[in-house]
Order: C-alpha cells, then sequence, then structure tokens
C-alpha cells in the first residue's frame, strides 16, 4: 500500500513578490504581443521574432532600453502605465511579462476593459555608441483596434484576481521552476490551475468579447434573448442545434454549466444586439442589479455566486460612470432606473394582453358574422318556402330567388321580401290539370313558368 505524499506550503521567494502584497507594482504574466507575419508589407520571419526575444535582456542591460507598456501609440510619459520585465517565445509566438505601476490601470485589466496590444518595433535598433543591434522592441501599446488581429494580447495573461467565494487563486506558470526538486508539487499545482480555471467558468460569466456600451434605448429581455441566440448561432436560425453556446453565454451575468446546452440555464440578460454589434444595454445592466438584489421575485442562482455576479454588474455601473448599489441594500422602490424597467416591462405585458384580447375579438367578431350569414340564409329560405305554399311562387323558382335574395344587402333584402309577399296567389294549374293531359298539363305549365319568369325579370307595360 503507497503512502500518501505529504503536503507541503513553500512561501514563494521575494523576487515573486505577488502584487496583493504590494499594491504598487502589480505583476502580469504571459501577454502574447507578436507573430511572424507580413504587417504593413513588412515581414517578420521566425528568427526576426527571436531576434526581437534574445536583444530585448541584452539591449536593457547594456544599452540601459527599458520597454515601456504604455496607452495608445502615444510617447508622453504620462501615457505608460507600466514596464516590460521579460522577454520569451512560446507556440511560435512573442509573449511578455509586465509590471503595472498604475493601480487603476490593473483594474482595468482585470475587469477585462483592456485586452489588445499593439508593438511597436525597431527595425534596425542603434545605441548610443553606434553598434547595431537589429530588430528590438520598443515598446507595448494597449489598443482598441491592433493591426495584427490574431494576437490575443491581455486575453490569455495571468495574474492574482479574486474570484467567486473571494479566494485568491495563483495564475503564474511556476510549473518549471518547481519540477526540478518537487516533481509532485508541480503535479499538484498543475490540478490546482486546472481547479482554478474551472471555479472562473462556474457561476459566473467572464467576458471574453469587446462589445459597445448603449445607454440611451429600452429594455425588453425577452426580446434581446432572442436576437442573442441568433447572433450566437452558425446559420442565424436561433436553433439550440446551431448556437455556439460559449458564445451565447457572453450575453447573460450567470449560467448553469452543468445543463449549459440548455437555454434555461443562462440568466440575467444584459447584452443585446443593436445595430448587428454585441451590446451593453444600460437598463439590462440595472434590470440584472435589480433582479439580484430581489426586485420582481429575484433571480435563482446558488448563494456562493452572487457576489461574483454582483460583481460583473458592478463592473457594468463602472464603464457606464455609475455607482453600483450595494448587494446587501435591497431595491429601493422609487429608484427611476429600476422603475423605467418595471414599468416598461408592464407596459408590455398590457400591449401583449391588448393584442391578445383584439385576437379574441376578431374571433368573436368573425363567429357572430357566420351566425348572422346562416341566420338570414334560413330567414330567406324560410320565406320562399312560406309564399311556395300561399301559392304566390312556383317550386321551380325557388332556388333562383335565394340566390338573388341572398346577393343583396340587408335594407334591399328586406324591400324585395315585401315584394314578394304583397303579391297576389297565383292559379297553379289547379283547373287546367283537370281538363288536360298529363303531358299537356307539364307543357303548360313550362309555358306559364317561362311567361312568370319574364314578367318578374322585366318591367310591366302600362295598357292604354
Amino acid at each position: 500500500m503507497s503512502r500518501e505524499i505529504p503536503i507541503i506550503f513553500l512561501s514563494p521567494p521575494r523576487a515573486l513578490s505577488f502584487s496583493e502584497q504590494n499594491a504598487e507594482a502589480r505583476k502580469i504574466y504571459g501577454i502574447e504581443i507578436f507573430a511572424p507575419g507580413t504587417y504593413r508589407g513588412i515581414a517578420f520571419r521566425d528568427e526576426d521574432v527571436k531576434e526581437i526575444a534574445e536583444n530585448f535582456p541584452k539591449l536593457k542591460e547594456k544599452a540601459g532600453l527599458d520597454v515601456p507598456l504604455k496607452v495608445d501609440h502615444r510617447d508622453e510619459a504620462e501615457a505608460i502605465i507600466g514596464w516590460i520585465s521579460q522577454l520569451y517565445i512560446k507556440e511560435g509566438k512573442l509573449y511578455a511579462d509586465a509590471e503595472i505601476t498604475e493601480p487603476v490601470a490593473y483594474e482595468k485589466i482585470v475587469r477585462g476593459t483592456w485586452k489588445k496590444v499593439s508593438c511597436e518595433i525597431y527595425l534596425d535598433f542603434t545605441d548610443e555608441e553606434g553598434k547595431s543591434w537589429g530588430k528590438a522592441l520598443r515598446a507595448v501599446a494597449i489598443v482598441a483596434h491592433p493591426q495584427v488581429k490574431k494576437i490575443r494580447g491581455l486575453e490569455v495573461a495571468r495574474f492574482f484576481e479574486k474570484i467567486l467565494n473571494g479566494k485568491e487563486v495563483m495564475m503564474m506558470a511556476l510549473k518549471d521552476a518547481i519540477a526540478g526538486a518537487f516533481g509532485w508539487l508541480s503535479e499538484r499545482f498543475k490540478r490546482l490551475q486546472e481547479e482554478a480555471g474551472k471555479i472562473v467558468e462556474l457561476g459566473a460569466v467572464r467576458h471574453s468579447l469587446e462589445y459597445q456600451l448603449v445607454e440611451d434605448i429600452p429594455w425588453d429581455a425577452d426580446a434581446a434573448q432572442e436576437r442573442l441566440a441568433k447572433w450566437a448561432s452558425s446559420d442565424g436560425s436561433g436553433e439550440k442545434e446551431a448556437i455556439d453556446w460559449s458564445r451565447y453565454r457572453e450575453g447573460f451575468a450567470w449560467y448553469d454549466p452543468e445543463n449549459g446546452g440548455n437555454f434555461y440555464a443562462y440568466k440575467l440578460p444584459h447584452h443585446d444586439i443593436v445595430n448587428g454589434r454585441f451590446s451593453c444595454v444600460w437598463r439590462g445592466v440595472v434590470a440584472a442589479m435589480a433582479a439580484l438584489k430581489g426586485a420582481r421575485g429575484g433571480v435563482d442562482i446558488p448563494e456562493e455566486d452572487r457576489e461574483a455576479v454582483y460583481n460583473h454588474l458592478a463592473r457594468h455601473y463602472e464603464e457606464f460612470e455609475r455607482e453600483a448599489p450595494e448587494l446587501s441594500e435591497k431595491v429601493k422602490e422609487g429608484d427611476d432606473e429600476v422603475m423605467a424597467i418595471e414599468l416598461g416591462e408592464k407596459l408590455k405585458k398590457l400591449e401583449e394582453e391588448n393584442a391578445q384580447l383584439k385576437a379574441q375579438l376578431e374571433e368573436l367578431r368573425g363567429e357572430l358574422e357566420k351566425k348572422r350569414l346562416a341566420e338570414r340564409e334560413k330567414r330567406v329560405w324560410a320565406i320562399l318556402n312560406s309564399a311556395i305554399e300561399k301559392g304566390k311562387l312556383l317550386p321551380a323558382e325557388k332556388d333562383k330567388w335565394a340566390e338573388y335574395l341572398l346577393s343583396l344587402d340587408d335594407e334591399d333584402m328586406e324591400k324585395a321580401i315585401a315584394l314578394l309577399e304583397a303579391r297576389p296567389p297565383l292559379d297553379l294549374f289547379e283547373g287546367k290539370a283537370k281538363s288536360v293531359s298529363p303531358e299537356e298539363a307539364d307543357r303548360m305549365m313550362e309555358e306559364e313558368l317561362a311567361q312568370r319568369m319574364a314578367s318578374y325579370l322585366s318591367p310591366k307595360r302600362e295598357t292604354k
């Protein structure tokens, strides 16, 4: 039976001082900054990328070249937010570690507001003594729209961050440093990293896509979810089978990873597709925060996820330059934004109910019209049968009269019926039938019928 290896906790050396211990210097590891390719007509081969990486420590030591991390491609000192500390190649791409000196900038990186980068490269750096070094890194800039689209920048960076239950999870790549002396500890650390990744994915959603902020539009959660489903599906249908669920969950603050392939697993929507762009909608953020705090019946999510979801939504409040309410505070009845959303939802509900009532009314009107026409037809046939019994109409005339009367509107039909009822009884050949043969009686009846029909259809002439 194998003996279980005891767990040993080692304090990190001073050289690996963590950002939480040093508030002035926050470190970020593994920023993907550059890859071989042709940019603006200049080709960068694998050996060029290698040269840039190898020149970094040499130029820092011998030429005093410090490489700044800055905002946009500005050369002003105020644009600098930190410094590149290491440069290395991984999987053919150029990676960097950085030390952030500005706390506000570090928070923006942690929140995911800043994640795209662009490099400034010397094609042939020459030091003060006139020595040529070849290609070298001049600066790394945080930008909104980098020229090299395939570079993931800060999206893949690792740093110390409080997540979900408030515990600090170490995301640095210490495995290689520890593996030589403590192989088993390296494996344990690897498992901890994997578990940390799982913790990040559970419950609260972390945005990985860029989005625009949209403030002055109403919020319709149901319609937004339909548009998100179409946007996230491969064929634009919004059908469950075609949806990329990792893309769909970007629109929400929480999801259930165990049921991630179902619509009901996603809660607290606050993003929408506005003019074809993935957008964060202010009133959607307010609605999600209000629901998290108990408005409109609240939201059913695990208690341990609430703080992380709150932090997610609170970051959006900051992006809209608003102050997020405390999680412990109850929703205020007089909150204008919450009231506007609630009134909008009530209005939407009333509009839906009104549409349903209109549809029901139209259906009732249709049924009443069918009933009226049936009663009208029934009355016409009753009147014609009565006229035949009274000798005012021949049986052969019945169908034609019915067709004629039913083609009239109600007023003209009543006039025609009144004229029919006012006609005197007709001699239906009773006397003639007794003095002639049946064949002759039929012939005479047909002639009489023709004459009478002619008289009905043409106006009578006055005789002098």
